[in-house]
């Protein structure tokens, strides 16, 4: 696995690059350059290029590798400017003071910049929406037990009003009232409705004297349930000064016992990455209170079966994505791999940390689809970056590909042109 060089060891590197006029190798649009260190400072480094670049243009992204002994080192950095020749063509550029350098780069082949004449699409899997909901990261499925769901559950029904008919046959034995709300948009959510969809967890009130759930009181399934300093955090997030949390948490709820509310829950209503409503159980009659925290795995049960009959109702359609061949920007690649980019937005934000999508490489003589997993992905400004593997590309595409962005015939990996990292 490729090391980071950290600082100390980085800037060492660095000095060496500069004094001893290390030939660093920069390949791009089947085309290898040799740059070396002219000067740097604290956050810049200064190139200089034994011929003209193509397409160097501030905020681009360039890979470069070199060897010292043994030893190959890659690293990344950002143009920041450059100085323009008459042909428009760059020989001159510098560029960020990289924070890592890796070291021990993995056995495969090394990463380059994305060429011009190929193409990337990448395919969502499934149906996918754009809703104008909270959104979470991820949804972890609720951990449901058969012992925590038995002799609670009715025998299933798909209708959403059959559902709802359950639930209050139900919850009558735990609680006095529940409700089922779909919310309209993020601007009309309630104080705990945010809370929720920020958090992707429900809000669980077993009483307004024992507050916020604690595995030291009981056993709660805490994993799914919003924590006192999660409820801190989303204070911090709206403006409130530290110095005011405890006050404020009193405040919340003495409101609610002025409401004459015992014991609540909020438990989220999720379809995809979005959160859709929520069902809220109270209770208002003293002798109830605690409210039993064996209600929280059927009502995650009952959240999934209403959201799957709004869905076979046809209640997401008109916001479904009907085109899921979507282009994207690419940034780099190597037979293992790529980096592409998208603008932030609903589609993007489908693509999870470990998910698989497909995609497409179009180029001018041939087409390869493969899988990839998400490895990495991170925002930057009102753009998202992710890194992925290829899963599945056969040894014939493999070679296609090895020719097409190295323009070199192909070798076996581990040989000149070695990794980078995603």
């Amino acid at each position: 696995m490729s090391m980071p060089i950290r600082r100390i060891e980085r800037d060492f590197m660095i000095n060496l690059l500069y004094n001893e006029q290390i030939p660093i190798m920069y390949l791009h649009n089947r085309e290898e350059y040799i740059v070396k260190v002219e000067k740097y400072t604290k956050d810049k480094i200064y190139f200089k290029s034994n011929r003209p670049i193509e397409d160097l243009a501030v905020g681009k992204i360039m890979d470069l590798i070199f060897k010292y002994n043994t030893l190959s080192v890659s690293f990344t950095v950002e143009i920041h400017a450059s100085e323009r020749s008459i042909t428009m063509q760059e020989t001159h550029f510098i560029g960020n003071m990289p924070e890592f350098l890796y070291k021990n780069l993995d056995r495969s082949y090394r990463r380059v910049s994305f060429p011009r004449d190929m193409e990337v699409q990448f395919i969502l899997a499934g149906d996918q929406y754009i809703l104008p909901f909270p959104q979470v990261s991820m949804v972890e499925p609720f951990e449901e037990t058969d012992a925590a769901l038995a002799g609670t559950l009715e025998p299933e029904t798909r209708d959403f009003n059959g559902i709802l008919a359950a639930i209050d046959r139900w919850i009558k034995k735990y609680a006095d009232g529940y409700k089922v709300a779909l919310f309209k948009d993020e601007s009309s959510l309630s104080f705990e409705e945010q809370l929720i969809a920020k958090n992707g967890k429900a809000l669980f009130l077993p009483s307004m004297t024992e507050r916020f759930p604690s595995s030291k009181t009981a056993t709660y399934p805490e994993k799914y349930l919003i924590t006192e300093e999660q409820f801190k955090e989303y204070l911090k997030s709206t403006g409130v000064n530290p110095t005011y949390f405890d006050k404020a948490i009193a405040h919340f709820f003495d409101f609610k016992k002025e409401g004459g509310i015992g014991a609540d829950l909020w438990v989220p209503l999720f379809f995809q990455n979005y959160i859709i409503g929520s069902i809220r159980v109270w209770i208002k009659k003293a002798e109830k209170v605690p409210l039993d925290y064996k209600v929280i795995a059927p009502l995650y049960r009952y959240a999934q079966d209403l959201v799957l009959a709004l869905q076979g109702q046809g209640y997401f359609d008109s916001r479904r994505i009907k085109d899921t061949l979507i282009t994207a920007t690419g940034i780099d690649i190597s037979t293992s791999g790529l980096r592409f980019t998208y603008p932030q937005s609903a589609i993007a934000t489908a693509i999870t940390l470990q998910s698989t999508i497909a995609l497409k490489l179009l180029m001018p003589k041939r087409t390869i689809s493969v899988n990839v997993q998400i490895v990495r992905s991170y925002k930057k400004r009102n753009t998202l970056f992710f890194g992925c593997r290829f899963l599945d590309i056969s040894p014939e595409d493999m070679r296609f590909l090895f020719e097409y962005i190295y323009g070199t015939p192909f070798t076996e990996p581990g040989t000149s042109l070695i990794a980078g990292h995603v």
